[in-house]
Parts: structure tokens; sequence; C-alpha cells
């Protein structure tokens, strides 16, 4: 008895995905790019390996600095709060999505985020932590000035 299995059709067109060094030599790419300014060719580039990977916190915390760097806040804060769902433990994420919130103005969600970021690397080995150090304190400014200054305006809205 003989049996005939079917068999997928090869074309030249069926894209192999790449290995882990191929991988890895791409997001570098990807890097490079965005360490030029290049934003847009960083973005497409991170897309696509995303688009191979969905499940690399990396690519997902690069497409949101990505979007980060070209102002659009809200897929940036998406893609980062995807990255911290893939790997909670990375603080790189959470500075970003700080800053994220720093700019939409929403102050005390920034220091969490930047306080966040610091309690995950309490030695302050990794330089980010450090700016997010900053940031926290900065935003923590940023909240007593603005209560300070609500605090004047109320007492003295009297009229003589």
């Amino acid at each position: 008895m003989t049996t005939t299995q079917a068999k997928a059709p090869v074309s030249e067109n069926d894209v192999k995905p790449l290995s882990g060094p191929a991988l890895l030599e791409r997001a570098t790419q990807g890097f490079d790019l965005f360490q030029e300014g290049r934003f847009q060719e960083s973005l497409a580039l991170f897309e696509e390996l995303a688009g191979m990977d969905g499940s690399e916190a990396y690519f997902q915390t690069a497409l949101g600095a990505c979007h980060l760097a070209l102002e659009n806040l809200d897929q940036a804060e998406a893609y980062f709060n995807r990255a911290i769902e893939l790997d909670p433990s990375d603080l790189t994420p959470f500075v970003n999505r700080g800053e994220v919130h720093l700019r939409q103005g929403k102050v005390m969600e920034a220091a969490r985020d930047f306080n966040h970021a610091v309690s995950l690397d309490p030695e302050g080995k990794d330089p980010l932590s450090d700016r997010a150090r900053k940031l926290a304190a900065a935003a923590l400014e940023s909240v007593e000035a603005a209560q300070s200054g609500a605090a004047e305006r109320d007492s003295g809205s009297e009229s003589p």
C-alpha cells in the first residue's frame, strides 16, 4: 500500500526566520540608526524584528523609544507597557514610560515609574537608574512646587 503526503510548495519568496545572531545583528543596526537620530529607519527595522519575534521585550522597548523620539506618546506608552509585561525586571521601559508620562503632564505616574526603575537597581549599577533617580527627584520637585504655588494662591486670594 502506498500513500502520498501533500508537501507544502516551496518558493523562493519564502522568508526564512532570522537566526539568533542575525536578529542580534539587525537589532544592533536598529540601535545604531536610533543613535544617529534616524528614528523612522530605526522604527521600520524594529517593526520588522518585532514581527519576527513579538515576545522579545527589547524589540518592544526599542519600538517605544522610536515612538518617544518621534513624539508619538500614546504609541510609545503602549510599547513600553508591552515590554514591561514581557520583562518586568528590565528598568529601561519603566524609565522611558516615565518620560512619556512627564511629557503628558502625568507627574505622579512618572515618579512611580522612575522610583520603580530605581528599585530594580538598588546598587545603582545601571547608568539608566541614575537617570531615573534624577528624573524622580525632578518630578517630585515639580509636584511640590505646584502644590506650594496652589497653597500660596489659595491663601492670598482674598482682596483688601
